[in-house]
Order: C-alpha cells, then structure tokens, then sequence
C-alpha cells in the first residue's frame, strides 16, 4: 500500500492459490443413476494480481488472473434426454488456461443537495472454449436527493437506482446437486432493474421504503435471474426502527 496523500491511495496485491476440490465434484451419490460418480481432480490453480487506486477524483480497481484446471459442472445430456424434459449434469475439469480480467470504476458526482453515485464494471475472459461466462460490462447508477427539513428535525432522502448488464450465457441451476452448471442455451441480461427507495429519519425513528424493479409493471416479462428462474417481479419492502432511548 502506497499513501499519495491524505486523499489518494494506491494499493497491489498478489494471490497465489491452490483450491481443493469441493466434495460434490469428487463424490456424489443418489438414487438417480446418473448422478453417481467418482473423481480426483487435481486442484486449481488461481495466479491473481489486483491493482486498487483510491483518490479524490475516481476509484479504480484492476484485477488479472490467470486460472489453471478450472472445475466447473457440465450439461451433458443428450439430444433425446433434452426432448424428454431430462437434465443431466456432471463435474468436469478444463485443461486449458482461462485469463479473466476486469476494470471497476466508481465515482460520485454532488450538485447541491443532488448526487448520482456510479459503479462501472468492465470484464473479459480469453478462454478456448466458453467455459467461464460473465457479462462485458455491469453498471449500478444511483440518483438521489437528500435534504433535511423541520429545522433540521427531518432528515429525508429519496432516489432511484439502476442495475443493468449486458447478456451472457449464464450458468444456470441444477436444484438436485445444488449447483450451477455450464449452458450455452439461453443468455440472460440486457435488462435494465430499477429500484425507488425513500429514506426518512425523525429524531430517534427511522422510515424506510423501497419500491423493487418497479419498471417491471409496464415492461415485458422477459427477465431472469438464471436460465429458467424468473427474476422476481415488482415488490414493495418497508421498515421502521424506533430507538427508545438517545
């Protein structure tokens, strides 16, 4: 860690590691006869360098890594079991070297008594095959005001929020091993999620309010959070805490 000043800060870090193998890709046992197997996998492999810049202006995050024998778990079923509604999955170890990389890049933005708080996301993945699947590019926006009011009595804060990423083959859910698996089936994203949220604190109590993926009452129902789990639709959360005593 480098301090600059007081306001800006660098920082590096190097990982080296080698990750055992959970116990559901070296042994699973059922009652459905194919899901029952054996392995030894040798370990991962996993060389990580992360670069992070803290200053007054932005805040930058810069991670490779480079990743041998990566275990993942695989849709193997065949063209008949797929017509038949059937899903097959297996632990499978990639041969082949996978290099991920990815730019974060936060900053806040105040006019008065508004602001807009941004985090950006870049990733990229050079692989061989499309074993690792992750979104180009993720965005989370928030724009809010904040002001206090009643003599500074009330202090209240109201805004809106936006998650968005681009689409991808996402690994989806095998509910019998409780695991995700490889697809390259159905992409998910390209939809934008926006939240309404209320924040309001009188003297010892707290109000709070938030009004999820609200968007989704006038937009088509084509959201998922995985491969064949729907996204949920628009909710409503609220909560109230009161403090007795200062």
């Amino acid at each position: 860690v480098y301090d600059i000043n007081d306001e800006n800060q660098i920082s590096f870090r190097y990982q080296n590691m080698n990750k055992l193998p959970n116990n559901n890709y070296n042994l699973y046992q059922s009652s459905y006869k194919k899901y029952n197997w054996s392995n030894n996998f040798v370990n991962e492999k996993i060389n990580a360098i992360s670069v992070n810049a803290d200053t007054k202006w932005v805040s930058l995050s810069l991670q490779l890594n480079s990743i041998n024998d990566h275990l993942y778990f695989a849709d193997v079923s065949t063209a008949a079991e797929r017509k038949d509604s059937t899903q097959i999955v297996a632990p499978a170890q990639y041969g082949k070297a996978i290099s991920y990389a990815s730019l974060k890049v936060a900053k806040e933005f105040v006019f008065g008594k508004w602001a807009l708080d941004n985090t950006l996301l870049f990733q990229k993945v050079d692989q061989s095959d499309p074993i690792l699947n992750v979104p180009e590019f993720v965005t989370r926006n928030t724009l809010y005001y904040t002001n206090s009011l009643f003599e500074n009595r009330l202090f209240f804060q109201t805004g809106l929020e936006l998650n968005y990423f681009t689409s991808y083959h996402s690994n989806s859910y095998n509910p019998l091993i409780g695991e995700f698996f490889v697809q390259d089936r159905v992409k998910i994203g390209n939809y934008p999620l926006v939240d309404f949220f209320i924040n309001a604190r009188i003297q010892r109590t707290r109000i709070y309010l938030k009004a999820e993926h609200f968007n989704s009452l006038f937009s088509k129902n084509n959201y998922l959070s995985a491969p064949d789990y729907p996204y949920r639709d628009f909710l409503i959360r609220f909560g109230l805490v009161w403090n007795f005593f200062n």
